[in-house]
Formats: structure tokens, sequence, C-alpha cells
């Protein structure tokens, strides 16, 4: 799968951010507010709410996720630099500052860099596994009301972060890599005290924020790449149809 890195994906979020500020009306109904209330426009890699709602003492901190069609792509909770404070990443953060500071031809750099993250991601313990998701999934979303939108076809969902089954595993339960064919990528499941596993379509990936060329100093669109561990969520359509069984979620349009 192809990631885009030249900026667009960003600004057609923010283009998207913007426009449910101005959609009042589906605001007012989702979080049953007054005529009054406040809706203002955050964003930024730092605030993981994109809009803040006030209606008198209410507030609401919403992030806004827009994916053109449910049933395709993914979604971030995470991916960052900041998760990568465990030791273990160590040796990851050594190669890309060799390899930043090298002539390797990019075939050979990237041959590098994926072994390492490979290596580091499978000598991860649980508990570290767990610490990441702990501290930037959980803490950081914990106040947070998710807004889904599909753009091709107007649908519109939302849903707290904090009753979500994944909220509860995160919490309760033993995070564990199940690996597939990637090198750099496996999905993220849970194991219960009475051996359970619970599958909520979470993706671990240990990867470069720009790409080998830009860490290489060849990209002409960003100057530098350094290691980023993302979680992600895949599977958005069947995450969300399970959401609304629960009646955690509900589907506004």
């Amino acid at each position: 799968m192809a990631f885009r890195t030249d900026g667009s994906s960003h600004h057609d979020g923010i283009k998207e951010e913007e426009a449910i500020v101005k959609d009042r009306e589906l605001l007012k109904e989702m979080y049953n507010l007054s005529d009054n209330f406040e809706a203002i426009h955050k964003g930024g890699t730092q605030n993981k709410a994109d809009v803040v709602v006030r209606d008198g003492s209410l507030q609401k901190k919403i992030s806004i996720k827009k994916k053109k069609k449910l049933s395709t792509g993914s979604y971030d909770y995470v991916n960052s630099s900041a998760a990568l404070s465990n030791k273990i990443f160590s040796t990851v953060k050594d190669i890309a500052t060799t390899i930043a500071g090298s002539n390797l031809s990019k075939s050979a750099a990237r041959r590098m860099f994926t072994e390492a993250c490979h290596d580091t991601m499978v000598d991860m313990t649980s508990q570290q596994i767990k610490d990441i998701l702990v501290d930037h999934v959980l803490k950081k979303n914990e106040d947070i009301e998710v807004l889904i939108k599909e753009t091709s076809t107007g649908s519109v969902y939302g849903y707290s972060f904090k009753d979500t089954p994944l909220a509860k595993s995160i919490k309760n339960h033993t995070p564990k890599f199940k690996w597939g064919r990637g090198k750099t990528s496996a999905k993220i499941v849970f194991e219960d005290d009475d051996g359970n596993i619970h599958d909520h379509n979470l993706r671990g990936r240990l990867v470069s924020n720009n790409g080998i060329s830009a860490m290489l100093g060849l990209s002409s669109s960003n100057k530098s790449s350094i290691p980023v561990f993302k979680v992600q969520q895949d599977r958005v359509d069947k995450v969300l149809d399970g959401l609304v069984e629960k009646n955690i979620a509900t589907k506004w349009r």
C-alpha cells in the first residue's frame, strides 16, 4: 500500500475539520447542544482534539476522522517518535542516524532499516507494547469524542473512545503482536486472563515518517526522516458496525 507523503492527506483533513465546525446542525444534534454553542477548530499534530465544542459548562473534545470509504484504508491513533522512548528502540534510532550520514544506496539503506525495525518489534515484550498503548492511545484519547465521516456517502458516526472495547482491552488485557507477511507491521491482539483473544483490528508499525529517500537526504519534499511508531485502526467499517451493534456508536447520517 502506498502512503502519501506530500502533505495532501493533512490538508484534506484540515478542510474536513473546518467543514464540520461550520456544520452547526450536525454538532448540535450529535452532542445535544443549545443554539449558542461555540465550536473551535484546533487541529495541529499536538492536539488529539481537532475541534473543541463549548456550551455553557459543557465541553466536548472531538477527533475527526475522514474516510472516502470506510471499507478501505485505516487511520492513526499514534504516529510519533515520542513513542520510542524505551531503550529497546535505541538500535533503530542509531541505524537511522548512520543511514542519514551515509552514501548508501536506497535499496541498501531500506534493507538495513527494515531489518532493524523488524528485529526490534520481534524483541518487544507485551509490557513494552502495553506501555505505548496506555501512554499514547488510552490516556490521550480517554476524554475524546470520535467523529468519523465517510465522504463518499456523507455518513457520519460518533462515539466516545473510553466506551470502546479497545479502550477496555488496553486497560485490562495483555497485548501481543500477531505477525503476517509484513516485516515492520504486525496486528496487535489482546489476551484476557482466561486465555481468550480479543481482536480489535489494531496494527502496530515501526517505520520512518518520511521514507528512506528523505533519510538519505535525497527527497525534494522532505529534508529528513526519523523512526516513528504507529498504532493504526484497520477495518474501520467492521469496527464501526460492531460499535453500532453494541450501542456504543451512533450513525447520524
